[in-house]
């Protein structure tokens, strides 16, 4: 999926992301150069516990984030994001 930026800033173009936690992962990126689990822990509990977002929404807030990931945190991204697909 790709993501347009919005009048020149790096909010994606598509509404489906929560933007809360795309701002919390560009955050984080900006103090430890990647994300912490806690965000992966809210955003699937969100989801997947209390379906305050759903399912498509959580995987396009996923694919938003996929940018502010380490390389060595890939696999741990992957399996949060298969945990909220199959919601």
């Amino acid at each position: 999926m790709k993501i347009n930026a919005v009048n020149g800033t790096n909010q994606p173009a598509f509404q489906k992301v929560n933007q809360k936690y795309l701002k919390e992962a560009e955050n984080w990126y900006k103090r430890i150069g990647d994300i912490d689990s806690s965000w992966y822990e809210s955003l699937r509990d969100d989801v997947t516990l209390f379906k305050d977002i759903s399912s498509k929404d959580g995987v396009d807030t996923m694919n938003a984030a996929r940018n502010y990931v380490r390389e060595s945190s890939k696999k741990f991204f992957n399996h949060v994001m298969d945990c909220i697909k199959r919601v």
